[in-house]
């Protein structure tokens, strides 16, 4: 199922002498450019271990590989020598370099439709190479969002699935007021007062409806199960009429 239409393949007898400007990926930074490599190499793995072959797919693999390193630059011209070096054993170095040139020298653009196409990736091939920048073969734009769908699907039902097998606990209301109030401590003591105050005027949602006694009574709960968690510290100083209880978060 080998598609000879290469939609946006750039041939090199028709653009040879097209600027690097002219439409072609030519950055290392480029999408295709950073992320098709290892996408190839993961499929290459898949379908061959480490080495490719010399046989009727194995060059044509090869050239693919070779035609997205060539949009990586002068980088991308170190990898494919060491590429060919490691994985196309079979191939003479004059081979090699003259493979490397004409790939560097066609700078050939293969789009997602035609890559997929072209080298009949399978959907399952796909999915085991974390493949993004290219389709299955026979995928169009029409087949890839339907399969988007479905997979969006899938992913919430086990998101749903997972969420009633391991449910996170719930926050109590007292907790939450606990961690706005341990948020705005500083290193020093300070009076519960204080830092009940400040605590609702950072954290207004936790303490809403809070006012004076309520107010009050909701903070001292906060501080008596940071108390019990360890997480606070209190003490109890004279003051100029009634006694004053300070706290701070306990040291580590």
């Amino acid at each position: 199922m080998r598609s000879t239409n290469l939609a946006h393949d750039v041939n090199a007898t028709e653009n040879a002498d097209r600027p690097e400007s002219a439409g072609r990926p030519g950055r290392t930074d480029d999408h295709v450019a950073r992320f098709r490599p290892p996408e190839l190499l993961r499929l290459m793995a898949i379908r061959y271990g480490r080495k490719i072959p010399n046989d009727e797919a194995g060059p044509r693999f090869r050239d693919r590989v070779l035609d997205t390193y060539a949009l990586c630059g002068s980088e991308g011209r170190r990898r494919a020598d060491n590429f060919l070096a490691l994985r196309c054993s079979w191939m003479t170095p004059d081979e090699r370099a003259a493979a490397v040139g004409e790939a560097f020298h066609s700078q050939r653009y293969w789009s997602a439709e035609a890559l997929g196409n072209d080298l009949d990736v399978t959907e399952a091939e796909r999915k085991r190479a974390r493949i993004r920048t290219f389709r299955a073969a026979g995928m169009s734009d029409e087949a890839m969002e339907v399969l988007s769908r479905a997979n969006d699907r899938d992913r919430k039902r086990r998101e749903r699935a997972e969420a009633r097998l391991h449910p996170e606990p719930k926050v109590s209301v007292v907790a939450r007021r606990l961690e706005a109030i341990l948020r705005i401590l500083p290193s020093n003591w300070v009076s519960i007062k204080t830092a009940g105050a400040e605590a609702k005027r950072k954290s207004p949602t936790h303490f809403a409806g809070k006012t004076g006694k309520h107010l009050a009574a909701a903070v001292h709960d906060a501080v008596k199960l940071g108390l019990a968690q360890g997480q606070l510290e209190k003490r109890v100083i004279p003051g100029p009429r009634f006694q004053v209880a300070k706290i701070r978060r306990s040291n580590p």
